[in-house]
């Protein structure tokens, strides 16, 4: 559908894709198409969006080894899924949170969308007994509440940043 043409974008890559030992006996194509996928999905590219899926793999290209590393190393050219709304696009979405700082959005697969009162309707207030949103108008209230269902928004700015990920503590040895 023609939405998805717009928020969606397809992004042509070059890596050298580590392939670890374990992952040698399978063909080569599948084997690099898993690393894509663990490599980039769910992943943030700065200036590029957020990688949703391996689209389509183009080439494969020459395997190398390193003495200090059992992985070996296929350049890879490729296609990339990316999350990039343009700024005035129109978006459908759910109310995931909502507190008197503003409304956290979720378009399902990415919920770290946030609206700030001032971008919200005019009429707008928060309403501290029932702890949400509530839209004032001439034709009715409306609540802007999780269970409310669709609400459409604009794009304002976009901005992905890169989080760390949490780092793993060694597990603790038993006695």
């Amino acid at each position: 559908s023609r939405w998805m043409e717009r928020m969606f974008n397809i992004v042509r890559m070059k890596d050298a894709i580590p392939i670890p030992a374990i992952e040698l006996d399978k063909p080569r194509s599948v084997a690099v198409t898993n690393q894509i996928e663990l490599k980039y999905a769910n992943r943030v590219l700065i200036d590029v969006g957020l990688c949703v899926c391996l689209f389509e793999m183009i080439e494969l290209g020459d395997s190398l080894m390193y003495q200090s590393d059992s992985a070996v190393h296929v350049r890879a050219e490729f296609t990339l899924v990316v999350f990039r709304p343009f700024i005035g696009e129109v978006l459908t979405g759910k109310i995931a949170k909502s507190s008197p700082d503003g409304l956290w959005l979720s378009v399902g697969f990415f919920t770290d969308i946030f609206v700030p009162p001032h971008f919200m309707q005019d009429g707008t207030e928060w309403d501290e007994e029932l702890k949400l949103w509530v839209w004032k108008s001439e034709h009715g209230d409306a609540y802007l509440d999780p269970s409310h269902g669709d609400v459409l928004f604009r794009v304002t700015n976009s901005k992905f940043r890169q989080v760390k990920a949490p780092s793993r503590a060694p597990a603790a040895a038993e006695a």
